[in-house]
């Protein structure tokens, strides 16, 4: 199923993600979560902590968001993609504690990672992708967008349910995202595209926080 032309959200790396995360709360409850366009792995990056401040402010209205990614690009290494963000009432909990867990960091090659993504989702185990930086984020939701593909072929697709936590790393603590990952079976009629090349209309753009219209 095409994304709804009229809920798209821009996101560049300039994008405050708290204001992203308003406006996708905001759609969300009118029934229309909307689809987050990113090109680069900084425009990613605000993406993905919008979807998760977008989980906390839509959990009081019994809600949760997780998302899938599509490549806007038939060049799956680039982070030209497109974000859905899907709706789920009520609130899902998180998985529990028995997930695999996979880091994944600047360096990593995300068809690899997708690959491991996939050997644990066919075993039918829980898995979650932890990451810290902007490239590490990146790597990680073209992971994901790359699982979607070669997962096609067990009827099974992924979303991503991103929530912040710290970690402690070389006696430090970081700040980290962490992806929890949803495999599910899809009904192709509405399933979200892999690839979504179009360029859509009326894309609502955030840049220093204030939102307009590119047309």
């Amino acid at each position: 199923m095409d994304p709804n032309p009229d809920s798209f959200i821009k996101v560049s790396k300039a994008s405050i993600p708290k204001a992203v995360a308003g406006k996708i709360s905001h759609s969300t409850r009118a029934g229309l979560p909307p689809t987050c366009l990113c090109v680069g792995p900084a425009c990613v990056n605000q993406a993905v902590k919008a979807i998760s401040i977008a989980r906390t402010f839509l959990s009081r209205d019994g809600y949760d968001v997780s998302f899938q990614p599509a490549f806007r690009d038939f060049n799956r290494h680039k982070a030209n993609l497109a974000l859905r963000v899907i709706a789920v009432k009520p609130k899902t909990p998180l998985p529990s504690e028995d997930e695999d867990e996979l880091s994944i960091s600047r360096t990593s090659k995300p068809n690899v990672v997708a690959g491991a993504i996939c050997a644990r989702i066919r075993d039918g185990k829980r898995v979650s992708i932890t990451a810290i930086g902007i490239d590490a984020v990146a790597n990680a939701v073209l992971a994901i967008g790359s699982s979607r593909v070669f997962l096609v072929e067990n009827h099974l697709d992924v979303r991503a349910m991103p929530e912040f936590i710290v970690i402690n790393k070389a006696d430090k603590e970081m700040n980290a995202l962490r992806f929890h990952l949803v495999a599910e079976t899809f009904d192709e009629e509405h399933r979200f595209p892999l690839l979504v090349t179009s360029n859509p209309p009326g894309v609502h753009a955030f840049g220093q926080g204030s939102p307009s219209t590119v047309e």
